[in-house]
């Protein structure tokens, strides 16, 4: 499997015919990375290296030894993914004596790799970075990105998230328009996705059903220039670019937050229902995707929580004509609040729509992945 540096949608989605190649080539990083590819991308990884560890990750033109090349491949949330789920990764090959000759690269930067795990959050230009990690060692088991800083299996609760969001928007070259209770609610938002995904990523490592897992969460502040076209940033045909289509009035300048949230966990149909991928239909799968948007509906055994996480997602992007995708399991499907209000009431399931046809009643059947990719769209002002 060969991963370009210009990625699309559609291309992403070709790659998963080609997930029992051995070998997966990565670039050193991507060209083009589209408005929500980028958890799309680590769960790509995850998918193809979650049953077999022992497939070989190839980033074919790194060369560790050049200056601050290491920390820049460790900035990307994706090659740190590849890195995480991979046992064998490689760099560019050296030439000997009229041959190549494979480089191995993980043994060789984990003690950067390390390091890297040891920061509470990770911050690069106007992006914050958190990853949690489990690869059964005590150490990472509980890193302090997800937990407290003792290193307990204790979340740090939504209002860290809230902080989190608020110093961002501070940076933000605009004023915003987002009022203190909506930055409340999506930091209640942020904890509860990661509560539910740390929750089952601890159940499949703590019975045996898996040896490593990953769990991230990236928050980005996007400015979308006026001289830069909607299709530029989200690919040609998608729904994030028919949404920000809808919302730049006169193609003007875009302030938005990009949160995406990826894990390596069992997904959303596995949560929240006891029956697998074949044993439904495709529009039965949507349904249980639907379904885990309404007011109470929890995934947490023995009714532990409250079925907030999803529902104030819903609740906050109608608010502020915000935009989701979801993909999990057979289905990519979205919901644009600025063309799509919410009109369900809360005991409702969210109508969403396929990412293809663009429709909520006809849904195209996918490639099956592993855990969660969701992108969230918040505009600024």
């Amino acid at each position: 499997m060969k991963v370009p540096s210009i990625l699309t949608n559609d291309k992403l989605e070709n790659l998963y015919e080609k997930r029992n190649d051995k070998i997966i080539n990565l670039p050193q990083q991507f060209k083009i990375l589209r408005l929500g590819l980028l958890p799309r991308i680590c769960q790509l990884f995850i998918t193809v290296l979650k049953p077999d560890s022992n497939k070989k990750v190839k980033f074919f033109q790194f060369e560790s030894a050049k200056e601050n090349s290491v920390p820049e491949l460790l900035d990307s949330p994706h090659s740190l993914t590849s890195l995480l789920m991979s046992n064998e990764v490689y760099e560019k090959d050296i030439t000997s004596e009229g041959e190549k000759v494979a480089v191995e690269l993980k043994s060789k930067i984990n003690l950067a790799i390390q390091t890297r795990l040891n920061e509470s959050i990770y911050r690069t230009g106007q992006r914050v970075q958190l990853f949690a990690v489990d690869h059964s060692i005590k150490k990472y088991a509980f890193p302090n990105c997800f937990y407290s800083p003792e290193s307990t299996n204790s979340l740090k609760q939504s209002q860290f998230y809230t902080n989190l969001l608020d110093r961002i928007i501070d940076l933000s070259p605009t004023k915003s328009t987002v009022s203190e209770e909506q930055i409340d609610d999506l930091g209640q938002v942020i904890y509860e996705l990661i509560e539910n995904t740390e929750q089952h990523g601890k159940l499949e490592i703590n019975t045996g059903q898996v040896n490593k897992s990953v769990r991230g969460l990236v928050i980005d502040y996007k400015l979308i220039s006026k001289e830069q076209t909607s299709e530029s940033i989200g690919g040609k045909d998608s729904a994030i670019t028919a949404y920000l289509e809808g919302i730049r009035v006169d193609n003007r300048t875009v302030h938005l937050l990009e949160i995406s949230i990826f894990d390596s966990g069992e997904g959303i149909l596995k949560s929240f229902s006891s029956n697998s991928i074949l044993d439904i239909s495709i529009e039965d799968e949507v349904e249980v995707v639907e379904k885990s948007f309404a007011k109470g509906v929890t995934s947490k055994a023995d009714s532990q929580g409250y079925g907030r996480g999803l529902f104030n997602v819903r609740s906050v992007l109608d608010k502020r004509k915000g935009f989701i995708s979801l993909r999990t399991g057979r289905v990519g499907v979205y919901r644009d609040f600025n063309l799509q209000p919410l009109i369900e009431a809360e005991q409702s399931p969210l109508s969403l729509y396929d990412e293809t046809n663009k429709l909520n009643d006809n849904y195209n059947e996918l490639a099956p992945v592993e855990g969660l990719a969701c992108s969230i769209l918040v505009p600024l002002r």
